[in-house]
């Protein structure tokens, strides 16, 4: 086992493996490495898929408007928007994917949206969002920091971030089907988001505890 030298998004360098009980070979034969300050589980870029494998598996997906459940998943997640986000107009779906289903559905709410995503629709943002929102998609950054640096420089003053992505607290997570994914990469806790919103100046207003987690940029 190769240990990587520094957390993806904190840039520490103690962090330490975790280790299963059961067959090995059943996880796909990855490398798995916690973070002590950050709380951040990540794997090491020697197991990551080469770009054109990761955005073939992609398209796998069933991520279609078509698909009820899919769009249901969305419609409760713009609720809380609603809720949470006060007086917001311009959005930003960040990693959008393929099929921009949640775009067109905050478009259907009256929102001004766009769609951006690394492989489907390339062409980086120019302007600056009241919202950021970003579903099922943190845990596939490869590079977390910067990730993080791009959304911010994207919102404006008092601006939101959503999130959707499974947290690793408290689970199982040997037996987590979450990281099953190849293309899963990064797996974030409460105590990750508390560190996030500390050193890029959020504040964190809403939290399922396990999901759906929405910041606001201070």
């Amino acid at each position: 086992m190769v240990s990587p030298k520094k957390c993806i998004l904190c840039n520490n360098s103690t962090f330490y493996p975790i280790t299963f009980t059961k067959d090995y070979k059943r996880l796909g034969k990855r490398s798995y490495f916690r973070c002590h300050e950050c709380d951040l589980i990540f794997v090491p870029d020697e197991f990551h898929l080469s770009p054109k494998d990761e955005e073939e598996r992609y398209l796998l997906h069933n991520n279609t408007l078509s698909n009820k459940g899919y769009v249901n998943m969305f419609l409760e997640k713009i609720k809380l928007i609603q809720q949470y986000c006060p007086g917001i107009s311009l959005i930003l779906d960040y990693g959008c994917g393929d099929e921009p289903v949640l775009t067109e559905l905050l478009q259907r709410e009256a929102y001004d949206c766009d769609g951006y995503d690394l492989y489907f629709h390339p062409e980086f943002p120019v302007r600056s969002y009241d919202l950021v929102i970003s579903t099922e998609v943190f845990e596939h950054f490869r590079d977390v920091r910067n990730e993080l640096t791009k959304i911010r420089s994207l919102l404006k003053q008092g601006g939101f971030l959503a999130v959707m992505t499974s947290l690793h607290d408290p689970v199982d997570f040997e037996n987590w089907w979450y990281h099953s994914d190849p293309t899963h990469i990064c797996f974030f806790s409460t105590k990750t988001f508390d560190w996030i919103s500390k050193q890029f100046g959020f504040k964190i207003i809403y939290s399922n505890q396990k999901n759906f987690i929405i910041l606001k940029l201070k």
